[in-house]
C-alpha cells in the first residue's frame, strides 16, 4: 500500500520493503515464541478486528458529511440511514466481541 500511494510501483528490492517485511515476520514470530495455539491465535486476531469496523464506519461519516471537503455535493440521506444503521450493527457486534474475548482470558 506504501508504494502504491508513493509511486504506484511495487519495488520489492528496496529499503523500505525489506525494513517493512522484516516487522511483519518479527510480528508473525510472537505466537510460536510465547507458546501459543496458532490456531487459537488466528481466530483471536479475528476477533480484534471487530473492533475496528466502527471506527471506519464513523470515520467514514464524518468524511462524506464535511462540506469542505464534498466541495458543494450533499450526502444523499439514506447514505446516512444506511451507514447509521451500519454503526449501530458494527458497535453489537463489537459488544459481541468484548463479551467473547472476557470468556476467553
Amino acid at each position: 500500500m506504501i508504494s502504491d500511494y508513493q509511486s504506484g510501483a511495487l519495488d520489492t528490492s528496496s529499503k523500505q520493503f525489506k525494513g517493512i517485511t522484516a516487522i511483519g515476520c518479527l510480528f508473525a514470530l510472537i505466537v510460536p515464541i510465547f507458546g501459543s495455539n496458532p490456531v487459537e491465535m488466528q481466530i483471536l486476531s479475528q476477533v480484534f478486528n471487530v473492533f475496528v469496523l466502527p471506527l471506519v464506519i464513523v470515520g467514514i461519516l464524518i468524511l462524506i458529511n464535511k462540506e469542505e471537503l464534498m466541495k458543494g455535493h450533499q450526502t444523499p440521506k439514506i447514505i446516512n440511514l444506511g451507514l447509521l444503521l451500519a454503526l449501530i450493527f458494527a458497535c453489537i457486534i463489537s459488544y459481541n466481541g468484548v463479551v467473547a474475548l472476557l470468556e476467553y482470558f
